[in-house]
């Protein structure tokens, strides 16, 4: 995210210094130039938005299945033997705390600003890794 945002300035600073090559051509304003400083702040921040949507519907979507998968590991854990299901029911109530965890991390997303947006987005990747290594663990108990 902070290189698309450096590539948005960058390209901004392009955009002023080919500005100042017309300059000779027009002057430029003091005017002009909040202008267009506010353009691409308001770019950077509909980007940021644009994001920010993406990543959450994709760890909701992500969510939803990992809660799909809880309930077949529900089912599935019936026809384990005594000690299996001992072994599965612990697993799917780990399994079942992380996913909140990683749920109220998702619902963080939706309320971050533009600077605390990769820290946002860094813990909820890393609430989605341990999810799905817990699913993992969950799995390898299955008969």
């Amino acid at each position: 995210m902070k290189s698309y945002v450096g590539l948005l300035w960058g390209i901004v600073g392009i955009g002023l210094l080919a500005g100042a090559v017309e300059a000779s051509e027009k002057s430029v304003t003091g005017d002009r130039v909040i202008r267009e400083t506010q353009e691409a702040v308001t770019a950077t921040k509909d980007y940021t938005i644009q994001q920010k949507d993406a990543f959450q519907r994709k760890i909701q979507t992500e969510l939803e299945e990992i809660q799909v998968h809880i309930t077949k590991l529900h089912g599935q854990a019936t026809h384990a033997s005594a000690e299996a299901q001992t072994d599965i029911k612990k697993a799917i109530v780990e399994l079942e705390k992380k996913k909140d965890l990683a749920n109220k991390k998702a619902q963080e997303i939706h309320s971050a600003t533009a600077s605390s947006w990769e820290q946002v987005k860094s813990k909820t990747s890393a609430a989605m890794d341990d999810l799905r290594e817990s699913f993992n663990r969950a799995k390898s108990h299955l008969p």
